[in-house]
């Protein structure tokens, strides 16, 4: 009987997700090359090619879209046995921070899980900018933290690379030769940063509507039409519209949601903790 490493599953479902070998790379913290050689494995092993590789172009075969739904029940299954085996001996304090860019859902959804699976952790979330996150990290301040980089940050784990887009109210309208009314969180917000810098760029006349740290007071201002605002794709809410291909804005590019960690050995509770955040933002 053939037994298949879970490692080569979860590199499959993170190519198939990604389309990229690269990119699945930096989210599992490995190279290209062993990326490649995982996936490699795991055909060998099937017996099945489960990807076309074309120059720009990946994506599954026959055999591969047969297999991801399994795939994807046997990472679940699996990962819910270890949290069943491990919960009741984890305890410890666990010091997360969030920053700019991430989706409250998500981290609502981490707290949730783990209040009902390691019911002795307990988790202090912290919400700041990500450039702040990034001083408490260094300073010890902090165990792990969430945070949006435009590069990837040395022994930091890749969670996912959305697009930032500029979002609207459906209803809001530019106005010829006015300067464009944004809202932003206030200085060393890292959407901030990469708005106004490519709206200057570009020679781009805008006024500050709104500087305030309140996501909900963001929003709401966008909702009444007020101002716009940059947000990474997956937070942007049902009721708000990216701005795409605009003629009068510029291009945001990508962010990378990044999983950092304190220098030094860390608890099994940050461990758990670590675990979780990978699996909430790997099954968004």
């Amino acid at each position: 009987m053939v037994d298949i490493d879970t490692r080569l599953f979860r590199s499959f479902l993170s190519v198939a997700s990604e389309k990229s070998f690269s990119t699945s790379a930096d989210r599992l913290g490995c190279s290209q090359s062993t990326m490649s050689e995982r996936i490699q494995a795991l055909e060998d092993l099937l017996g099945h090619r489960l990807f076309e590789r074309a120059r720009h172009n990946l994506k599954l075969t026959d055999a591969g879209r047969d297999l991801l739904p399994n795939a994807q029940a046997l990472v679940h299954l699996h990962d819910g046995l270890i949290d069943r085996a491990t919960a009741r001996q984890v305890s410890g304090r666990v010091r997360l921070g969030v920053g700019e860019g991430n989706d409250v859902a998500l981290v609502s959804r981490l707290q949730r899980h783990i209040r009902d699976h390691y019911a002795s952790v307990e988790l202090d979330v912290v919400c700041r900018p990500g450039r702040i996150l990034l001083e408490m990290i260094s300073a010890a301040e902090l165990d792990i933290a969430i945070v949006a980089l435009v590069e990837a940050a040395n022994t930091a784990t890749v969670l996912s690379r959305p697009r930032l887009q500029w979002v609207a109210a459906s209803e809001f309208e530019f106005q010829a030769g006015a300067p464009i009314p944004v809202a932003f969180h206030p200085e060393a917000c890292l959407l901030r940063e990469i708005g106004t810098t490519a709206l200057e760029a570009r020679n781009i006349a805008w006024r500050e509507a709104l500087c305030t740290a309140s996501d909900e007071l963001i929003l709401d201002t966008v909702r009444a039409g007020m101002a716009i605002t940059a947000l990474t794709e997956a937070t942007i809410p049902a009721d708000l519209r990216a701005i795409v291909r605009p003629k009068v804005l510029p291009s945001l590019g990508k962010v990378r949601i990044q999983l950092l960690e304190k220098p030094g050995p860390q608890s099994e509770a940050v461990l758990a903790v670590k675990r979780e955040v990978a699996s909430v933002y790997s099954a968004r």
